[in-house]
C-alpha cells in the first residue's frame, strides 16, 4: 500500500491499519490475496479467530470540536475489521470522504472479499490518541495522530483454506477529519509524517 497508511492493521486504516486493505496499510491498493496468488493455500489446523464485533458509536461524535473529531476517528478506525468481516460498509462509506485514498481502498477490499466468497476473521483494533493538532482554518480539517494496534487477521476461501494470515501490528497514523453537513468524514489516514 502506497504509504498512505495502515498496513495489515490490516487502520488504520487500509486498514491496511495495519488497517490496510486486508494485508497492508489502509492506503495501499494491494489486491486481496487469493488462492490464485498462492497455488497451494494451506488449511489451518488451529482454531480460526472470531469475527470482530461492531464498535459502539460514541456519544462524543455529536460534538463539532476536536473531541468530536477524535471520537469519530477512533470509531472509524475500530470499525475497519468489522467492515472486512461482514461486508457491512454502509456506515464506513458514509464517513469516507471521496478524496480519502485509504477509505476507497478499504471499501474496494471489502467488496473483493465478498465477490470472492472469502472470509475475514480476527484483526481487532485498539487505538490510542497520541496528539491533537489545531483545526486548519482554511480546510476545516482536524489532524490527529493515533497509535493503532491490530491483532492478527486471517482470510480464508470458501473451502476453509487460508489465503492470507497476518500478524499483530502496531503503528502510528495521521488521521484527518472534517465536517460535512454536520457529520464527521475521514479525509485521509496515512503514516504519520516524520517528526
Amino acid at each position: 500500500m502506497s504509504g498512505r497508511i495502515m498496513r495489515a492493521i490490516g487502520l488504520i486504516v487500509t486498514a491496511g491499519l495495519v488497517l490496510s486493505a486486508c494485508t497492508g496499510s489502509p492506503g495501499e491498493s494491494e489486491a486481496s490475496p487469493s488462492s490464485a496468488d498462492d497455488p497451494t493455500p494451506v488449511v489451518s489446523a488451529s482454531p480460526s479467530p472470531t469475527v470482530p464485533p461492531k464498535p459502539e458509536r460514541p456519544e462524543a461524535m455529536n460534538r463539532e470540536d476536536a473531541e468530536g473529531a477524535a471520537a469519530a476517528a477512533k470509531y472509524f478506525i475500530e470499525l475497519y475489521p468489522y467492515v472486512m468481516a461482514t461486508g457491512d460498509v454502509e456506515e464506513f462509506k458514509a464517513m469516507s470522504h471521496r478524496a480519502c485514498g485509504f477509505c476507497e481502498d478499504a471499501l474496494k477490499q471489502a467488496e473483493k472479499l465478498r465477490s470472492r466468497n472469502e472470509t475475514w476473521t480476527g484483526g481487532e483494533i485498539k487505538t490510542d490518541l497520541r496528539e491533537t493538532y489545531e483545526r486548519d482554518e482554511i480546510t476545516g480539517i482536524y489532524p490527529l495522530d493515533f497509535e493503532v494496534e491490530q491483532a492478527a487477521a486471517r482470510i480464508t476461501d470458501s473451502t476453509g483454506a487460508t489465503v492470507f494470515e497476518g500478524k499483530n501490528e502496531r503503528a502510528t497514523y495521521r488521521v484527518e477529519l472534517g465536517l460535512r453537513d454536520g457529520d464527521w468524514v475521514v479525509a485521509e489516514i496515512a503514516a504519520r509524517p516524520a517528526q
